[in-house]
């Protein structure tokens, strides 16, 4: 059992303004300045296309009346079709221009999620393991999945929506004060009011968006806990309390996307109401106009029709303010997972990323702990000047209560940490200079609990090996798997997981023993082993790591005495310190602490 109890919650970078997050997402785009201009470009025109097709109708209006209105008028036919076509053209073209630039955005944001996906799988495998004991597991995948997904449904707005209402919102402007100030400034008087309401939504939204992606992401982490333990909580009836936490989850989350909801969803009708008002205004002022002939119809009709698009791109803008919460705090999630410092792995990692295997096959090396000293935290120290030699092809047991820095000591070997204070070095290299990836070249680490992926038999032995068949034939006989693997269904292509039902936990342990002897490591590190075979189980993991420790300097931590015994040379650590160093014949002889375990004194 790990003694890094220590879990606390992550803290966030700083990134916490709507702007700052969106400046950033943004710049994670991927659209070549070609592909930008056209979109640009398309966008544009298609505006503008809308803006000569609304004047073009008060044209049409004017044909109409002129032809109509009067004695001895005539309907000028030729000019009304020759402007119906042309009206007819504008608006084909601003549909044509409107879909190329909805095809060109779609494929490039699409592409740039895609590879922000790509980042965010490619970080997660550099993140330092202190990342994944303080973040949830299902804060992990809602950032790697729904945070990412909701950020990108800001991106067209801001490449298009934005940029084509401002748009709008100028060349109707200057085409309203052309034709009526006094139209225009009645039109303009629902913008400061629009924007002043979505300013202020916009800042009541966001902490209720925060909320609601906490709680989902807790939401998603319980679930996920829920059915990973399924035997646990059955077996302690204990459903009753996972039902109750998720219903206080789900309440929390309930409560959260109703206030988000009911404050963005405000605005809307509110807005509409102050363009009911002003569009009410327009007309009876227009028609006031028309009669005193200071205005045509058609340019009434024009005024009107552009003070309703104008009090529509006001809405949209408005409405588009309380969206960008969400889609920014998503993208502040997705960010602090991409700023997160890396694991020193990264360092000395070969280009390109590949495993290299550097020693396999060469002699087991010395390992030598020096003054090492370590805490998680600076006010609970784990481990205190440790000093221990680990001979090579020798193996050394750890024993002592839990929490007294076993698996802390195998955690700093596998420089998943640094040692505070004190050095740890193989074979004469200090672990810090090799760098986490080049320390961990050539071990293998068989664990309390075995861990397989949903794959086959054969790629679960093979993982770090692949297309090594002669070493996985090696390890299912070496590994003592023969039997189990010939009665499975397809034998070494047989699908099995984590949560399969088709191997005991005893097997299950014996294909991890399978791929350490795969690996044809330097170092062994066994950390309670066999602590969940059965007797029959555990004498055949026995068997197979006696013979794949002939090769190796191994590391045993156990709680067991028995297995202790075997060992070279036996550590007793108690409370981060080591107490006794030596064999078994020597510690009992001595009847000190190891002796009083085995029931000696």
């Amino acid at each position: 059992m790990s003694d890094a109890g220590h879990s606390t919650a992550t803290s966030a970078p700083g990134v916490d303004t709507a702007a700052g997050s969106l400046r950033w997402l943004m710049a994670q785009l991927r659209i070549g300045r070609a592909r930008a201009a056209t979109i640009s470009l398309c966008a544009i025109g298609a505006t503008g296309g809308g803006v000569l097709a609304t004047m073009l109708f008060g044209a049409v209006t004017n044909v109409i009346v002129d032809g109509t209105v009067g004695d001895g008028a005539v309907m000028d036919w030729k000019r009304l079709w020759t402007l119906l076509g042309i009206q007819l053209a504008v608006y084909l073209l601003a549909a044509s221009l409107t879909y190329t630039q909805g095809q060109l955005l779609t494929r490039a944001v699409q592409r740039s999620v895609a590879m922000l996906r790509t980042r965010i799988e490619d970080k997660i495998h550099r993140l330092p393991l202190r990342y994944f004991e303080q973040t949830s597991r299902g804060a992990l995948v809602s950032r790697l999945t729904a945070h990412t997904d909701n950020a990108s449904t800001v991106i067209a707005p801001v490449l298009v929506t934005v940029p084509t209402n401002a748009l709008t919102l100028v060349v109707v402007t200057a085409v309203l004060f052309v034709l009526s100030p006094v139209l225009a400034l009645v039109a303009l008087v629902a913008g400061p009011v629009s924007a002043a309401l979505a300013s202020y939504i916009s800042r009541r939204s966001r902490p209720h968006q925060e909320t609601r992606w906490t709680t989902t992401a807790a939401l998603a982490g319980h679930i996920e806990e829920t059915l990973s333990a399924r035997r646990m909580l059955q077996g302690y009836n204990a459903e009753a309390v996972a039902a109750r936490r998720f219903d206080a989850l789900n309440e929390r989350l309930f409560r959260s996307e109703r206030s988000a909801q009911w404050t963005a969803g405000t605005l809307a009708p509110v807005l509409a109401a102050i363009n009911a008002v002003v569009f009410l205004i327009l007309a009876v002022l227009g028609g006031l106009m028309v009669v005193d002939g200071t205005l045509s119809l058609g340019a009434a009709q024009v005024a009107i029709i552009f003070a309703e698009q104008l009090t529509n791109a006001v809405r949209q803008l408005a409405g588009f303010v309380t969206k960008i919460q969400s889609g920014t705090v998503s993208a502040s999630k997705v960010r602090e997972v991409l700023e997160a410092p890396d694991d020193d792995a990264v360092q000395s990692r070969p280009e390109g990323g590949g495993f290299e295997y550097m020693g396999r096959h060469r002699n087991p090396p010395e390992i030598v702990f020096r003054d090492v000293s370590f805490a998680y935290s600076a006010d609970a120290p784990v481990l205190k000047g440790v000093n221990l030699r680990l001979r090579p092809g020798t193996t050394t047991a750890i024993v002592g209560s839990t929490g007294a820095g076993k698996t802390t000591l195998t955690n700093l070997l596998q420089a998943f940490y640094r040692p505070t204070i004190g050095s740890i070095t193989i074979d004469g290299e200090d672990v810090a200079d090799l760098g986490a990836h080049r320390a961990r070249t050539g071990m293998a680490v068989v664990t309390q609990e075995p861990w397989l992926f949903t794959g086959t038999v054969r790629e679960n032995i093979a993982y770090g090996v692949a297309g090594d068949e002669t070493a996985v034939a090696r390890a299912v006989h070496d590994g003592h798997l023969d039997q189990i693997v010939a009665a499975l269904p397809d034998g070494l292509d047989t699908v099995i997981g984590q949560e399969s039902e088709n191997l005991s936990a005893g097997e299950k342990q014996l294909v991890t023993v399978a791929r350490a002897i795969a690996a044809s490591p330097r170092i062994l590190i066994l950390d309670e082993a066999t602590s969940s075979a059965d007797p029959r189980t555990e004498l055949l993991v026995q068997r197979a790591l006696n013979r794949l420790r002939a090769g190796t300097t191994t590391l045993v931590v156990t709680h067991r005495m028995a297995t202790a015994a075997l060992a070279d040379q036996i550590v007793v650590l108690e409370a981060g310190e080591i107490v006794e160093v030596g064999s078994h014949d020597e510690l009992l002889a001595a009847g000190g602490v190891y002796a009083r375990r085995c029931g000696v004194v």
